[in-house]
Parts: C-alpha cells; structure tokens; sequence
C-alpha cells in the first residue's frame, strides 16, 4: 500500500470510528430513557465523536454524511458500538490516523472501560 492509499484508508478508517461513537451516543440516549446510568456514557461517546471530527481536515467534514455502517450495527449495544469504534482504532499506524488521535484513542479506552464496570 502506498503512502497516499494507507492515508486514504486511515481517513476512512476515522471516518468509520464517528460514525460509531455517534451511532453510540444515539443508541445510549435511547436506552438511557429506562436506565439513566447510561446517559454519562452516552455524553462521553458523543464527546469523543466531536474531538475525533475536529481532527479530519475541514476539506474532508463533508464526508462523514457518506459513511455507511456495517448492517451489523443496527442491533449493537452501545458498549459494543463504542468497542467496535476502538477496535477499528487499530486497523492502522497511529501514525496514518489524524495528528493528536492517540489523545482521543485512550479516551475511547476509557470509555471501553467505563462501559465493562
């Protein structure tokens, strides 16, 4: 893979990672209407949603309305939403992913984490 196309899959790879931890926030103020310990957890994912945008380059923010989930994730929970976003973390290099996505991978550790409490 050259340099340019590893980039490209990393950026996609990001893209993949939003897209997840948004579809976790949603599914998490869902299920936080009949149990509201998961509202926190909800707000964490869709916090490290917004870090994780503000790493694409603003050229590349309008792609993220074209990333199509697996169909796997209709039925996800959202701590396994929030575990596939992390496992997706490590199809690449840190050093392909966004500059200052390590920050906002151990956040989404942390989330790993919380949610396994």
């Amino acid at each position: 893979m050259t340099g340019t196309t590893a980039q490209a899959a990393a950026q996609d790879t990001w893209r993949e990672v939003i897209a997840l931890l948004v579809k976790a926030a949603d599914v998490g103020y869902r299920d936080a209407e009949a149990n509201p310990a998961l509202h926190s957890t909800a707000l964490g994912a869709r916090l490290m949603a917004a870090s994780a945008v503000e790493l694409l380059p603003p050229e590349l923010d309008h792609l993220l309305d074209d990333v199509v989930l697996e169909p796997r994730t209709e039925s996800m929970s959202m701590a396994e939403l929030i575990a596939a976003a992390e496992a997706a973390t490590r199809r690449h290099p840190i050093e392909e992913l966004p500059i200052g996505a390590s920050r906002v991978i151990v956040d989404i550790c942390d989330l790993v984490r919380e949610t396994r409490q």
